[in-house]
């Protein structure tokens, strides 16, 4: 008697039965708000010596719940929707027809031991859902069901699974996979398919991983233009990496959206080289397209370099374990992002293993710290480094072909691509680094026959050339009324005589003996009625025209020669052109444009002069 006024008094003087009439109130809640809700009662109104008890009573109201609103539907509390989770039942409540026939029973009956088909299992603290293993023993039970459902009742679910649909649903889902599985493809509900890719994966109603592969690669071919054709492509692949698949992955489910630069770049990790010459140029700090050296005819020479080049430096850099992609261009790198069988439920127990494996040159399976993990090719193209390959190439082969001038090349122009990369620093500005693109060059031509033009220094004798210049042309213009009076008398004396004038006639004008007169007549006449006065105007412009540091000094606008004297100074070259209202990249640009029409080359790199050339400009600002 004594314990039960102790217990009475430390309730706060409530007994259990208004304790049972106070949780009464609470039963047009949900279960999961009773449960809340007492626990929070029980807390404040029930010592420990009289949890027990209470929570016996509390357990019994909760199954009463549970019996009246259905254990696990979708249930409406004052407008709000409790959110079902993965193996949750919520298919409707359905009338069951009457008259059913004997295979309409057999269907219901095989769904409803479907139904029963339940994986929760206990961990010691809470009970763990495991939706994928329940989505293959339910999957497993009705993996052979074939029928023939006259209604195609709507199937709207994200992630589908047997257990949240209702017997309509999966009955319209039976009827279309038998459809499938005798190769036709009706349009369905996106749900339906999904859920028919999730099957496959789990390796359902196939007896092997190729024949899972094989049916889902028919079905993406059968999908084209559908909602679920893009969800595909990369569970395919995982699957590939997960199971023992055998043959190669179709190229055509690699990631055919890639520009063509793009899986050149990939070739250079490969080692394909041939061929590079486009993508290089077009990610170069220096624009080899610019130069006075590009041409149709020299462009497939770089290009062929270019190659024998990409070769050598493979092997230098190797021998110091950097890879030449990763300098370039890009490498393969590690997807962060990337999940195995993301949004689909997949159980992993059914896969064969993971395996690591190339799908594409651009992507592949393999593992980090022992982990499973996708890579694919980062695109990261170094316009420095690439900038310096190419001009040093240009620069070994104006040599080589005896161009008409040499150029230098600039090792600043590479140092922001390696910075903080120490092994790739002392690796670029080693003097073997340029060594070996120069020794690639000499054996490109050496195998092409690509050697500088000959002169000659006596009969039958002729030396090598290092650098071949056109001869200056230079035209005297007090001479051209000369000109024009002996090409009168000339086309007189040939419009006078029928016959040959003697040959000392001939020897005067400088025709050789034996030549006859008669086979130029109409030449000379050609030239005799041309507009003379233009082809004087002709002349005087050449002889007006100079070329070289001349000409390119002729042709500075007072603005672009200020520029160029700011920055001999070294003074403030953007305060120069605020002050006359230009862009310093536009000046720049248009300085480098004269200085390759004349001299073949840049003079103005990373905002500065070309060291090379500072004796020259110092020159031409003398001049002026």
């Amino acid at each position: 008697m004594a314990d039960n006024f102790k217990k009475f008094i430390d309730t706060g003087g409530k007994s259990i039965e208004e304790i049972r009439k106070q949780i009464g109130k609470l039963l047009s809640k949900t279960a999961e708000t009773v449960a809340r809700d007492i626990g929070k009662e029980v807390k404040k109104e029930v010592k420990k010596e009289f949890k027990k008890e209470v929570g016996n009573t509390v357990r019994g109201v909760v199954k009463n719940v549970s019996d009246r609103f259905g254990a696990f539907g979708t249930i409406e509390v004052k407008n709000r929707t409790i959110t079902l989770e993965d193996d949750d039942i919520a298919y409707p409540p359905e009338r069951v027809e009457e008259n059913l026939s004997p295979h309409d029973i057999m269907i219901n009956e095989a769904i409803l031991g479907m139904r029963m088909k339940k994986q929760t299992p206990y961990n010691g603290r809470v009970v763990q859902r495991c939706s994928e293993i329940t989505f293959v023993l339910q999957g497993e039970y009705v993996a052979d069901i074939e029928d023939d459902f006259s209604r195609n009742a709507f199937f709207g679910m994200t992630t589908p699974m047997y257990a949240a649909m209702s017997n309509s649903q999966l009955r319209t889902y039976f009827t279309w996979r038998t459809d499938v599985r005798r190769g036709v493809y009706n349009d369905t509900d996106r749900a339906y398919v999904v859920l028919y890719i999730f099957e496959l994966l789990n390796k359902i109603g196939v007896h092997s991983s190729d024949e899972a592969f094989s049916k889902l690669v028919e079905l993406w071919n059968n999908i084209k233009g559908k909602s679920a054709y893009n969800f595909l492509p990369r569970l395919l692949k995982d699957f590939y990496a997960y199971n023992n698949v055998s043959g190669e992955f179709p190229e055509c489910l690699c990631t055919s959206e890639e520009n063509s630069q793009r899986k050149a770049a990939v070739g250079i990790s490969t080692g394909d080289y041939k061929n590079k010459l486009e993508l290089l140029a077009n990610y170069s700090a220096y624009n080899i397209k610019q130069s006075a050296f590009w041409s149709e005819n020299t462009a497939p020479i770089i290009d062929g370099a270019l190659e024998e080049v990409l070769k050598e430096l493979n092997v230098y850099f190797s021998a110091g374990g950097i890879a030449l992609d990763s300098l370039i261009c890009g490498q393969m790198k590690k997807d962060h992002a990337w999940r195995q069988f993301s949004g689909a439920i997949v159980c992993l127990d059914r896969m064969d293993g993971f395996r690591e494996v190339r799908i594409s040159p651009e992507e592949s399976y393999c593992k980090k710290r022992g982990e499973p993990t996708h890579e694919e090719f980062s695109f990261q193209p170094q316009r420095g480094i690439t900038g310096y390959i190419l001009k040093s190439i240009e620069a070994r082969l104006r040599i080589r072909t005896g161009f008409g001038r040499k150029i230098s090349v600039n090792a600043a122009m590479l140092l922001n691509d390696v910075k903080n990369r120490q092994k790739a620093e002392e690796a670029v500005t080693n003097e073997e680094f340029k060594k070996a693109i120069e020794r690639a060059v000499d054996r490109f031509c050496d195998k092409n026959m690509i050697f500088p033009k000959k002169k000659e220094t006596g009969k039958n004798s002729f030396e090598e050339e290092d650098v071949y210049v056109a001869p200056k042309v230079e035209i005297d213009i007090s001479k051209l009324s000369d000109i024009r009076r002996k090409a009168d008398e000339i086309a007189e004396k040939l419009i006078a005589y029928e016959e040959a004038p003697n040959f000392e006639a001939q020897t005067e004008y400088g025709l050789d003996e034996g030549v006859d007169i008669s086979d130029i007549e109409d030449k000379t006449r050609q030239i005799y009625d041309d507009n003379f006065s233009e082809r004087i105007s002709d002349y005087t412009a050449l002889a007006d025209e100079k070329s070289g540091w001349e000409g390119f000094s002729q042709k500075l606008s007072d603005i672009e020669r200020g520029l160029l004297s700011v920055m001999y100074e070294k003074g403030d070259c953007a305060g120069y052109c605020r002050e006359k209202g230009a862009f310093l990249e536009t000046l720049s640009e248009s300085i480098n444009s004269c200085a390759l029409e004349y001299i073949g080359d840049i003079i103005i790199e990373d905002g500065d002069i070309i060291s090379d050339y500072m004796t020259d400009i110092e020159t031409v600002l003398k001049d002026k």
